[in-house]
């Protein structure tokens, strides 16, 4: 099979999308892959220990479609990474059940990849929707480190990343919040990405109940922490994300009673002279 901008044989792209008994949105996310023009697809479907088993005749795909259940119920890191490993594609892309691609986003992608062999991933832009159909912003911006860790503009739904190199960089299973930034991080960190500025994935940020990511507080802080760690070299380079990173450290670590930490990001602050005014 060829592609048909470049002429060359179309590489599987395997879509990674997780879930949780709700199979509405689902069946949603899964028209938003259903409309893409690039027909070497393969969805992997990560049934997140659903209260009723996902079955194939719940949903309906017009591509190669796998569901795997998980034994009980995984954080989003361990989820997508479950999906990944049962995944047969070169490359990896995903998709949150609530929200959806634009028609452009596979092709647009795989083209890119193609045509620039050492790039490692790609992604387009964001659309963020709120509850009334509104949009609230558009995540872009090029892939440099320092940006992305303040302005968080890469979304996954957004994101191709070569499996060669998801395989070495991994999400950090250790993370149940924050682990889409740790991994995009990562990814910019290495220097062989690229960015397509062109809208390519919806954001659906309608505050529904049932959505899987809930604020938690102790969670918030331990996964802070992670990124203040794995960043650190990074942070310290810049003011602005230390006064970024470190306030918020510093308020979790109150909360907590982390002393430790409480001195290290107080004396961080205190020291570039910036934390109370920004």
């Amino acid at each position: 099979m060829k592609n048909l901008v470049s002429g060359v044989d179309m590489p599987l792209v395997s879509i990674i999308i997780p879930t949780r008994h709700r199979i509405a949105l689902l069946n949603r996310a899964l028209q938003s892959v259903d409309a893409q023009a690039y027909d070497a697809i393969q969805v992997v479907i990560v049934d997140n220990s659903s209260d009723e088993p996902i079955r194939s005749a719940d949903i309906y795909t017009r591509y190669s479609c796998l569901i795997v259940r998980t034994d009980s119920m995984l954080s989003a890191s361990r989820a997508r990474h479950f999906g990944v490993q049962n995944a047969r594609g070169e490359l990896i892309c995903f998709l949150d059940d609530d929200d959806v691609y634009k028609e452009n986003k596979i092709r647009d992608e795989v083209d890119y990849l193609l045509e620039h062999p050492k790039v490692e991933f790609v992604y387009g832009q964001t659309v963020h929707v709120g509850p009334d159909g509104s949009t609230i912003a558009v995540s872009r911006g090029d892939p440099e480190v320092t940006s992305f860790l303040r302005w968080r503009y890469v979304h996954l739904n957004s994101l191709m990343v070569r499996r060669s190199v998801y395989e070495q960089e991994l999400f950090n299973l250790k993370m149940t919040t924050f682990e889409d930034v740790d991994f995009v991080g990562r990814l910019i960190r290495r220097g062989h990405g690229a960015y397509i500025p062109d809208v390519h994935a919806v954001w659906n940020r309608d505050g529904r109940p049932d959505q899987l990511t809930r604020r938690n507080w102790r969670r918030s802080y331990e996964n802070w922490k992670i990124l203040c760690t794995e960043f650190r070299a990074e942070i310290m380079r810049d003011r602005g994300l230390i006064v970024f990173y470190h306030k918020k450290m510093l308020i979790l670590s109150l909360i907590f009673f982390d002393f430790r930490q409480i001195l290290k990001s107080a004396f961080l602050l205190s020291k570039n002279c910036l934390w109370w005014r920004s």
